[in-house]
């Protein structure tokens, strides 16, 4: 939570605040600390003052009085400690935000800091204080990168002069904050997320208005409680990990290559599912350096979306650094095929509504003479109608042996979805894309199916899948149905959240007859062949096939 964040670190400036209200005169008493050999200047001037005369410092003071620093500190009339380099600074593209990173509310001498010690500046990002006592009562400092040269005591605040600039990184959240707006899809698929919450404990009264009602100076609290479901707080200082950033440009090149891939396929997704893997796949808990992506092929997300870094395209050359990470620009995206196909998943009983012609088409056979399609004893699997999950009817495929003495068979089936046009059923050979698929399939469990040697076929090429033995159709309930295994219809969890009983046997891929890697470059129909065989084979009792891709199918 955002707001937390920032009351801790008051509360940080009280505990240093309470440690420096001893005089000058009490410090310098106690320690008469040098740094790097060169003792503690003492000047009866004001900071400000100090910075506008020094001739060395003029680039600090021009940052300070163009971004308002030197008025503000005018206003405030405090003790401060200001960090100064003595050399040209490169104000970045937020030059407020580079000045308020060397002011800080706390005034510290160089005999109250301590290592390990951590300064919060007005750009509300810590820096590191590393401090080195050497011999001759001499101490080398350091905030985060920058060495401390000299000090300067000053009548408002200590001045520590710094042989570079200050390395002092925005957070993740803020780096996301302040996309532009070449990165504005990304930006808002995060912060379009958060939550805002009136914190009336916080928030001062300041009056009544005309109808009784209090008015308040209001504060708000942010939160992103879609990333604390997955234990991961984007606006925690305490989290070392990997950002990916993609630009408009890729993000629309990525949503345009799968969409048209998708119609290519005559398949359809919902554009949630892929803008919401983008951001997804784009957080690790992890610091992930160059190394990192060059050795694994694959890294997963916080979200447990798969980036595989042989596929994605990223500027490893030139990171960002966080004060909790690192980050990288995506240069290239591919939303992958597991992600456009969950699966593919078709019942033979569409068999009934093709017409002759299709059927020769789409069931090539030998040996085998239609029957009926069935329903069986065990009638249906109620499901949960209000989310679009139907009752499940068990309808079964079955053909006789056309020669009942020659017990072998084979079945050329096409995979195709079909659709009711007017009245006519109209049937689709899929085209299924080249990747690894877990290949599924489902039948009326009986002891005269046989032995089923399955294979996939794509343009002529005969690719062994696995065989089913008699044993294992006769007596294994994985291959009953589709209720024996693997997958779930997607978005059945909602429906288990709402009542729904019976996830564990309802729509399920079924029982696995093996992994499949099919060629190519392009997707393409292909042909499921079944060879059945077997001292008790007189019928094949189909129920439905099932192809899901893998973490190979990328």
């Amino acid at each position: 939570m955002k707001a937390k964040k920032y009351i801790l670190g008051i509360a940080l400036i009280g505990l240093i605040g309470s440690g420096c209200t001893n005089t000058w005169d009490e410090h310098y008493a106690q320690n008469a600390s040098t740094v790097n050999n060169m003792e503690i200047s003492i000047v009866n001037e004001s900071l400000t003052d100090y910075l506008a005369q020094e001739s060395s410092l003029s680039n600090m003071y021009q940052l300070f009085s163009e971004t308002g620093m030197v008025e503000q500190l005018l206003a405030k009339e405090q003790m401060y400690t200001i960090l100064a380099v003595e050399s040209s600074i490169a104000a970045g593209d937020d030059p407020i935000y580079t000045a308020q990173t060397y002011i800080s509310d706390a005034s510290i001498s160089p005999s109250n800091l301590e290592d390990g010690q951590r300064l919060l500046m007005w750009s509300g990002k810590y820096l590191n204080i590393s401090k080195t006592d050497g011999e001759n009562n001499t101490s080398s400092i350091q905030f985060n990168n920058a060495t401390v040269t000299r000090v300067v005591k000053l009548t408002n605040g200590y001045l520590y002069l710094l042989d570079q600039a200050i390395n002092a990184p925005r957070s993740m959240y803020e780096i996301i904050e302040n996309l532009g707006d070449d990165y504005s899809i990304f930006r808002e698929m995060i912060l379009s997320r958060n939550v805002l919450t009136f914190d009336r404990d916080a928030s001062k009264v300041v009056g009544v208005d005309n109808t009784g009602n209090t008015v308040y100076d209001s504060v708000f609290t942010v939160r992103a409680p879609y990333f604390e479901k997955v234990k991961f707080d984007i606006m925690s200082e305490n989290l070392s990990a990997t950002m990916l950033i993609p630009s408009n440009d890729v993000i629309n090149n990525a949503l345009s290559v799968a969409r048209k891939n998708l119609e290519n396929w005559n398949m359809t997704r919902a554009d949630s599912i892929l803008e919401n893997w983008i951001f997804q796949s784009a957080f690790f808990n992890k610091i992930y350096d160059k190394a990192s992506f060059e050795s694994n092929e694959d890294l997963t997300s916080v979200f447990s979306k798969q980036w595989r870094t042989t596929v994605q395209k990223v500027d490893l050359d030139n990171p960002i650094s966080m004060s909790n990470g690192v980050a990288y620009h995506v240069t290239e995206m591919k939303i992958p095929t597991n992600v456009l196909i969950y699966r593919l998943k078709e019942l033979f009983r569409n068999y009934e509504y093709l017409s002759a012609d299709d059927k020769d088409t789409y069931f090539k056979t030998t040996n085998l003479s239609f029957n009926k399609i069935s329903e069986t004893d065990e009638a249906n699997c109620a499901g949960w109608a209000a989310l679009g999950f139907p009752t499940i009817y068990y309808r079964v495929l079955y053909f006789n042996l056309t020669d009942p003495d020659n017990q072998i068979y084979t079945l050329d089936y096409t995979p195709f979805r079909g659709e009711t046009v007017g009245t006519r059923y109209v049937a689709t050979p899929y085209k299924v894309p080249p990747g690894t698929y877990t290949l599924t399939m489902g039948f009326r469990q009986k002891k005269t199916l046989g032995a089923i040697a399955v294979s996939i076929i794509k343009n002529g090429e005969e690719i062994p899948v696995a065989t089913l033995s008699q044993s294992v159709l006769n007596n294994a309930s994985a291959y009953h149905y589709d209720r024996g295994g693997g997958g779930y219809p997607e978005g059945i969890d909602e429906a288990v959240a709402q009542g729904f009983k019976n996830k564990s046997k309802y729509d399920r891929d079924g029982g696995a007859v093996g992994t499949v890697t099919i060629p190519g470059d392009e997707a393409s129909e292909i042909m499921i062949r079944l060879s059945g065989s077997g001292s008790n084979l007189s019928e094949a009792a189909l129920y439905h096939w099932c192809l899901r891709p893998t973490a190979d199918c990328y």
